[in-house]
């Protein structure tokens, strides 16, 4: 039995957005007459070793998460401040249909070791959403914890539960 995908048409119009090619062109490639690979389009089924020419091109265009980071980088430089992007859009930028947590991790790994943090939060409606901030900026006016700060901070803590008591 052949193996068939049944993504040929999403594969297809990925080839034609992002690299521009005809139906003869990417027909050519794949190794087929024109008329199987429009077949495939309007089927949205084509046999998996035949349309794989296709899934390699569209598949590199998945970016090292290196430059994924630069990119961030670069965006954040062109706004000249902190960014906030979506999930969506960091997947878009990133060339992946979905962010694994190690992806996520290496992306804020190697935004870490150029000066950035990544931080993740959701947004109002609850989607995730992604902050690039200098690290120099989070430490800023940034209060470092010391002993003298903690027994102070149990202090009014102890006298706030008395007061509390008292009521």
């Amino acid at each position: 039995m052949t193996n068939v995908n049944t993504e040929a048409r999403k594969i297809i119009e990925k080839v034609r957005e992002e690299f521009g090619y005809t139906f003869e062109e990417m027909a050519e490639l794949c190794g087929v007459a024109t008329g199987s690979l429009q077949r495939w389009y309007s089927t949205g089924r084509a046999k998996a070793n035949k349309i794989q020419a296709l899934e390699n091109l569209i598949s590199n265009t998945r970016l090292p998460e290196q430059k994924v980071a630069e990119n961030l980088i670069e965006i954040y430089w062109h706004v000249k401040r902190p960014i906030t992007i979506s999930y969506n859009q960091l997947r878009d930028i990133s060339g992946r249909n979905r962010l694994s947590e190690s992806v996520i991790e290496n992306i804020s790994e190697e935004l870490y070791e150029h000066g950035f943090t990544l931080i993740e939060d959701k947004d109002d409606d609850g989607r995730v959403v992604y902050s690039i901030v200098r690290k120099k900026w989070l430490s800023k006016k940034m209060t470092t914890v010391n002993e003298s700060i903690l027994k102070d901070y149990h202090k009014k803590r102890v006298e706030l539960e008395l007061m509390e008591e008292e009521f």
